[in-house]
This record gives C-alpha cells, sequence and structure tokens, in this order.
C-alpha cells in the first residue's frame, strides 16, 4: 500500500472518528439530508406579483400594520421599470412642453415561488384577464418555503477543510483534489463576476446599450460609443493565444495591456508609496497640539526620522560602513529586521484568524459542540 494511499484512509478515519465525537459529545452532527425551510429576501420596491385568480390570499396583521400575501401554488415575481421611449412627442416651441410620465412595463424577477409568501407595508390588488396582480410599491419581504441542501452543504464544508488541513501532516491525493477543486471554482467564479461587472457593464454596455438594458435594467440609459470597438478587438486577439498558428497576434494585446497598466500603476504608486512616503517621514520633529507640545507625537516623529535615516545608509553602498555610517546602519538593519517581524507576525496572526474560523465552523456548524 502506497503512502498516500495510507494517508488518505487515515484522512478518512479522522473524519468518521470527529463525526461520532459531534454524536457522543455534542448535541449532533449537522443533518446531512435535504429539508425544508424558510428563507427571507428583501424585495424592493415596485414589485409586481402575478399568479391566476382566486390563488392568492391576503392575511392583514392590525397589530405590525403589514399584510402578508400567501400563494400556496407560486406566483411569478415581476417588477414594473421604466420603457423605452422610440417616437417622441411633437412639442410647440411657443407653448411649455406638456409632462410626459414614464410608462412602465413588467419584467420577470423570479418565477414560481412555491409556498411563498410577501410580507408589505402597501399591498395594492388588481385583477385583469384572469390574473391576480399584487403590487408592492414600498418594497416588503419575501418569505420563500424552499428545498434546502444546507446541511449536505456544511458536511461537504467540513470535509474540504479537514482535505486542506492534512496537507499539513504530508501531501495526499484528498488534499490535491481539494487544491484543484479550489484553483477551478475559483476561476470560474471570477470569470462570471468578471464577464458580468466588467465585459456587460463597460464594453457591451457601451456597444450596444439598448441590449444591455433588457438583460439588465440596472445599468440604465448609456450613451453609444463606437470607441469601445478598440478593446473589442484586442481582447479578440488576445484569444488568438489558442491558436498554434496564430499565436503570436495576441502578443500585441499583451504587450498593449501591460505597458498600459505598467504606466497607469506606476503614477498612482509613485504619489502613493513613493511621495507620500517621503512626506510622511519628513515631518515635523516637534509636534504640538491644542495643549502645547506633545511629547508622545514628538518621540514618534524623532523615532521616525532617525528610523528612516538609518536605513538609507544601510542601503548606501558608495563609502564603506565604518564609523559613524557602520553604526547607523547597524541601527538600520535592527529596524529591518524589526518591520519585517511585525509584517511577519501581523500574516501570522491573520492566518491564524482563518484557521480559528474554519474551527468554529467544524466545531460549530457541523459538529454543534460548542455553540456560536
Amino acid at each position: 500500500m502506497s503512502r498516500g494511499l495510507k494517508i488518505s484512509l487515515g484522512f478518512l478515519a479522522v473524519f468518521v472518528g470527529l463525526s461520532l465525537l459531534g454524536v457522543l459529545f455534542g448535541r449532533g452532527v449537522t443533518n446531512p439530508l435535504p429539508q425544508t425551510e424558510d428563507r427571507e429576501f428583501t424585495m424592493p420596491n415596485n414589485i409586481v406579483l402575478v399568479a391566476p385568480q382566486g390563488q392568492l390570499r391576503q392575511v392583514n396583521d392590525e397589530q405590525a400594520r403589514k399584510t402578508r400575501v400567501v400563494a400556496p401554488h407560486g406566483f411569478t415575481i415581476m417588477r414594473e421599470v421604466p420603457a423605452e421611449y422610440t417616437p417622441k412627442p411633437v412639442v410647440d416651441p411657443c407653448r411649455p412642453a406638456p409632462e410626459v410620465k414614464p410608462r412602465l412595463v413588467l419584467r420577470e424577477v423570479r418565477r414560481e415561488t412555491h409556498a411563498g409568501a410577501v410580507v408589505a407595508g402597501q399591498v395594492d390588488v388588481t385583477e385583469q384577464n384572469g390574473k391576480t396582480y399584487v403590487r408592492v410599491p414600498g418594497g416588503g419581504t419575501l418569505v420563500e418555503h424552499v428545498f434546502s441542501f444546507h446541511g449536505l452543504l456544511v458536511w461537504i464544508a467540513a470535509f474540504l477543510t479537514l482535505a486542506i488541513l492534512s496537507f499539513m501532516y504530508d501531501d495526499n491525493p484528498i488534499y490535491k483534489f481539494a487544491e484543484h477543486l479550489f484553483v477551478g471554482v475559483s476561476a470560474a467564479y471570477w470569470m462570471v463576476i468578471g464577464f458580468w461587472t466588467v465585459m456587460v457593464p463597460n464594453l457591451m454596455g457601451k456597444l450596444w446599450p439598448s441590449l444591455v438594458a433588457r438583460i439588465n435594467p440596472g445599468v440604465g440609459e448609456v450613451e453609444r460609443s463606437w470607441l469601445y470597438l478598440i478593446p473589442l478587438v484586442f481582447g479578440l486577439i488576445l484569444l488568438m493565444r489558442l491558436s498554434r498558428r496564430y499565436g503570436w497576434l495576441s502578443r500585441w494585446a499583451l504587450a498593449f495591456i501591460v505597458g498600459t497598466t505598467a504606466g497607469l500603476n506606476f503614477v498612482g504608486y509613485l504619489a502613493s508609496d513613493f511621495v507620500g512616503q517621503i512626506e510622511g517621514a519628513m515631518g515635523p520633529l516637534v509636534v504640538t497640539g491644542a495643549h502645547g507640545v506633545s511629547v508622545g507625537g514628538t518621540f514618534s516623529a524623532i523615532v521616525m526620522f532617525i528610523g528612516v535615516l538609518a536605513c538609507l545608509v544601510y542601503f548606501f553602498f558608495s563609502s564603506e560602513h565604518k564609523g559613524l555610517m557602520g553604526m547607523a546602519g547597524r541601527v538600520g538593519v535592527w529596524i529591518l529586521m524589526i518591520t519585517f517581524g511585525a509584517s511577519f507576525g501581523y500574516t501570522v496572526m491573520g492566518r491564524i484568524a482563518l484557521l480559528v474560523g474554519r474551527m468554529e465552523y467544524i466545531f460549530g456548524d457541523w459538529l454543534n459542540i460548542i455553540l456560536k
């Protein structure tokens, strides 16, 4: 039996042992079987609930001054948004322009929320064409009775957490599986986020604003700009990297991206890291406040000035470090070591905080041994 297989079997034994630990000493492990639960979602204003006539029920809560609309057979959640105007009304220049109210149309938000209910303070009910339209002008709370896989997801998250922690002993196939899964899911997630938050509003929204407004009404009206054809062409050229024959074309787009990014970031880093650090280090040595000279502020300013000067002397290699130069260089070394140690300690404490969070998840959410 190989070493990796032995470690994997040991990991599975630890996983099962922790499960039994939760059963014996806790309130029982989280039930992995799917079950129904109520979830609440905050609904924005101008929400319209559409269902066949006679299926919606209203329950008025006089004490809370709210109305509960129940849909046992499900309804479609829609939202009223302003419609796009194509013809413009002819206006007499000698008369003031009439006030045109925006025409509202319904856009679908969510379909078939079974056994759901909406709680709102103001509800308007109208019936038309065999359907019931319930308008919620001021927004409300959607209570959805859903089939939840929360318990199963808790077990999967606990398994993957222990799989990553198994690397502390040695490399094994279970750790490699969790590592590859994490990298793949992260890449896919950020690709989708980048597409909908960068490409759709910034590229497609500038070239086809009407199409993007239909897909995402929250983008609003954007003026078309044909200049964005240039980044579109560069993006297509960058995809030539996937071709062996035309892969050299992607170097032009990549060179443009690297050069532009370096130029833009150089100005920002020069102003924030270089000039800002010099400005912070060369402040007044005597700090005054509302009650005169501040002893603590003055001491900090002197230590900052001496520390920066000593570190600069350490990196000054044009002359030999002897006498006063050598002493200042040694002080600079000590300051650098203290800085590196503090940065490393800060990083370690951040990682320990992440570890504590995962342990709290395992012993709290999964095993139910500790109360969160």
